[in-house]
């Protein structure tokens, strides 16, 4: 205001009107964001189950298929990419970052028109260097606003999943309150529940989607819909609103019953009678009702039942995994020394599906146990895994891929039911079908060996099995069906009540997936007596002789078997030193190469631009004094020629700006989808060897983070970067031509400086970024395992 006087209020005015512009951008970036997040999700979804069906897929060639499926996905993203680049672009480059440039134009035009005095030197560049103050603010509030929408659409997301409904606790540490102590119910490890019922979902609780966008636009049109046929029944009777409002469920079936009004229910309401009575139907959200039982300390308990009887199910509700219904409760008294304890082994569960990490087979065993070698061994060769111990190459330290992808189906069934039964503390063990993998004479090694040996003496048992045989040497069995329990007793007792366990089976699902690892039925149980391997069992005279000339290689042989066996997953590949040239140049032209040097161009165009206009102005200035010296001022017409061309320096770096942007963006949109579509046709078209030696998590992480780093972080690095250096260029250009050569001198030491500053920071920033990406990968393998296993 001190230089220019009320034309500074034009500037004010200006940047006030890009306010209202900036609030309608923001608002479309941000809409367009949680698109893009939301296509993002999808499409990473997708790809997470094609990684884990990845053999199906390349066994029935349904790589192509799958690929166009995750592609429409990917066009929805580009889609909603678009629109943000564009948006961007135009909104912030000709709104924002303009505004620096445009203001000095319109406040020297005001100046010229107001004031009397002719625009001095003094003035002139005081108000531009006033104006390029506000250059670098206006320059970093996009990219700082675009973090904050980032942001907060982020946090939206975090807390729609923290304020999801808890799961209360029912499982009681206490026996019930009116037993006596010397009662079966309160002895530690005993299992008593009266009258309880339990279900996977609360009775009234509303979990939707988490990005509930198109259900909100579907309750809208709803909404609409009812309005308009609220007016159009208004001369007919009452709404069904009105008569849900004023009846109750009794009242609305017996409405029903009337063919008007029931069929006004159902068209103005838009329900059916089927949904009606699933939406009103007391139990229908119930899984297992009005459960009675005790379970004493120390026994094993078979339970059985058909498919979807709720064998699992009763397994969940005893460790706590369900909603129970109407202030239901599971006693399970403990010691006080496992009530204090919040990371107690009081209780072990084996899954129906296998649950196998990737680790080594002891660590899927000991799962961050102190290692205790004979409990570990008594284990192992209760579960029938000695003989396994001797195939691996490197016994117990072998690598178990993810899934254990290196392991059969029987042999992880074995390693998750040794899992469950390594700790001494556990008193009580729930094992999910643990037999149903292996082979028959396995099975039967496990129940006489691990099931009732001596690893498991003195602890709680619950087996759910399909083999009826295994059911005459349990202490009770349990008939579960239809999410109640129809039998509970003595299997002799229940022979003698006429119940037949035929029915009560599934009797369709037999040994279908042989255990081909494990052993013969006379070995295992030789081994298992004499507590020995085959590869421990000494040879003939003859094969001893033969060994020992071949033992040499034989030792050289198993060595390099055993350092094999202790490394499967390969390592995430790590460069080193300067990003290579070539992978710039790799994705300048995947988004077209004429577009990336044509970006170049018009930055350096825009960047001579406002140079030049300096230089015009200081020409302008000087022409004014030297006038005013002479007594013969500038004319108007004059000072609005000078004006005008100092417009059009202006108006060209702005165009320069947009342009640049839009070229960015389409270059960017472009690499992106070029990129996206090598990735995936590489991914698909990689042998299965490929999968069973990479995480999941490390080709998660590049459709997802890097992908999102391609899609938006790339293009903004690229743009500073350019920006920057032009720059500098651009300021180092004026001050050689302002002091004709004379600035090279001070230039080339200072160049040389800041040469090193550069290098050094280069170089630990790019490395901070190869590890910070080499990170994400393990986060994400952990985390998908861990999602895999969340009921162990």
């Amino acid at each position: 205001y001190q230089q220019v006087g009320n034309a500074t209020w034009v500037g004010v005015a200006f940047m006030l009107a890009l306010a209202p512009v900036n609030v309608v951008v923001f608002s479309v970036v941000g809409k367009m964001r949680r698109k893009v997040l939301k296509y993002s999700d999808l499409r990473v979804k997708m790809m997470n189950e094609i990684l884990a069906g990845i053999r199906i897929l390349k066994y029935y060639a349904w790589e192509r298929p799958f690929a166009k499926e995750v592609t429409k996905i990917r066009d929805s993203e580009l889609k909603a990419l678009t629109r943000l680049a564009y948006v961007s672009a135009v909104g912030f480059s000709l709104i924002l970052l303009s505004a620096p440039i445009i203001q000095p134009i319109l406040v020297f035009l005001t100046y010229i028109k107001i004031q009397d005095e002719p625009l001095s030197a003094a003035t002139a560049f005081t108000t531009v260097a006033l104006f390029n103050i506000m250059r670098f603010p206006f320059a970093f509030m996009p990219m700082g606003l675009l973090q904050f929408i980032q942001s907060r659409i982020s946090l939206r997301r975090l807390a729609k999943y923290l304020e999801l409904p808890e799961l209360e606790k029912y499982v009681v540490s206490e026996p019930p309150s009116d037993d006596d102590p010397s009662t079966a119910s309160s002895q530690v490890g005993s299992i008593t529940i009266e009258n309880a019922s339990f279900a996977w979902t609360a009775s009234g609780s509303k979990i939707g989607p988490i990005d509930d966008a198109a259900e909100k636009a579907k309750k809208k049109k709803e909404a609409r819909e009812a309005k308009k046929a609220k007016r159009r029944s208004s001369k007919a009777g009452p709404s069904a609103e009105d008569l849900r409002k004023s009846a109750t469920a009794e009242q609305l079936q017996k409405m029903r019953k009337s063919t008007s009004l029931g069929s006004k229910l159902d068209e103005l309401d838009g329900t059916n009678h089927s949904s009606f009575d699933a939406e009103w139907g007391p139990d229908n959200y119930v899984t297992l009702r009005n459960i009675t039982c005790t379970i004493e300390a120390g026994s094993l308990v078979g339970i059985v039942g058909t498919v979807g009887s709720g064998k699992s199910s009763f397994l969940s509700a005893v460790l706590g995994e369900m909603e129970a219904v109407d202030g239901a409760k599971v006693y399970i008294p403990r010691e006080e020394s496992a009530k204090e304890q919040k990371n107690s082994n009081f209780s072990s569960y084996c899954a129906q599906t296998p649950w196998v990490v990737n680790d080594t087979l002891r660590g899927n065993i000991l799962f961050g146990r102190r290692y205790n070698k004979e409990r570990y061994d008594k284990v192992v060769e209760a579960c029938a895994l000695l003989d396994d111990l001797a195939v691996l190459p490197a016994g117990d330290r072998t690598e178990i891929g993810e899934k254990g992808i290196n392991l059969s189906g029987g042999q992880k069934a074995r390693v998750s039911l040794a899992r469950a039964m390594y700790s001494e503390e556990t008193k009580l063990l729930l094992l999910d079908d643990p037999l149903s993998a292996v082979d028959a004479h396995v099975g039967e090694h496990l129940f006489r060996r691990a099931i009732t040996g001596e690893v498991s003496a003195d602890t709680t048992r619950l087996l759910v099995t399909h083999h009826v045989h295994f059911l005459p040497r349990c202490d009770k069995v349990i008939v579960l069906g239809d999410g109640r329990i129809k039998h509970y007793g003595n299997y002799s007792d229940l022979i003698d009540e006429g119940v037949d366990f035929a029915d009560s089976v599934d009797v369709t699902k037999s040994d279908d997936a042989p255990d081909t690892a494990a052993v013969d039925a006379s070995k295992t149980s030789s081994s298992s007596d004499k507590g020995a391997t085959p590869a421990a069992t000494p040879g003939n005279s003859k094969d001893d002789k033969n060994g020992a000339e071949d033992g040499g290689s034989d030792d050289k042989t198993k060595a390099a078997m055993k350092k094999r066996g202790q490394s499967l997953v390969q390592k995430e590949e790590r460069e080193e030193g300067s990003v290579a040239g070539s992978a710039y140049m790799h994705y300048a032209r995947a988004g077209g190469f004429c577009a990336f040097l044509t970006m170049f161009l018009i930055q350096g165009v825009g960047r001579a631009s406002e140079i030049g206009a300096s230089f015009w102005l200081a020409y302008w200035a000087e022409n004014a004094i030297s006038a005013s010296m002479a007594g013969t001022p500038l004319s108007d017409e004059q000072t609005v020629w000078y004006l005008n061309y100092y417009a059009l320096f202006g108006i060209v770096a702005v165009v320069g700006l947009t342009v640049r942007s839009i070229l960015m963006a389409v270059h960017r949109l472009h690499a992106s989808k070029t990129l996206h579509e090598n990735l995936l046709t590489r991914v698909l078209r990689a042998p299965v060897a490929f999968f069973d030696v990479t995480p999941t998590g490390r080709v998660l992480a590049r459709f997802a983070a890097d992908m999102d780093k391609i899609d938006l972080d790339l293009t903004q690095s690229i743009g500073q970067g350019m920006g920057t250096v032009f720059s500098v260029l651009g300021a180092i250009g004026a001050i050689v031509a302002a002091t004709k050569g004379t600035f090279l001198i001070a230039l080339l030491p200072m160049g040389y400086f800041y040469y090193l500053i550069q290098k050094w920071f280069r170089r630990t920033s790019t490395e901070l970024q190869r590890v910070t990406s080499i990170s994400i990968s393990p986060i994400f393998a952990d985390f998908s395992q861990v999602l895999s296993g969340t009921s162990t």
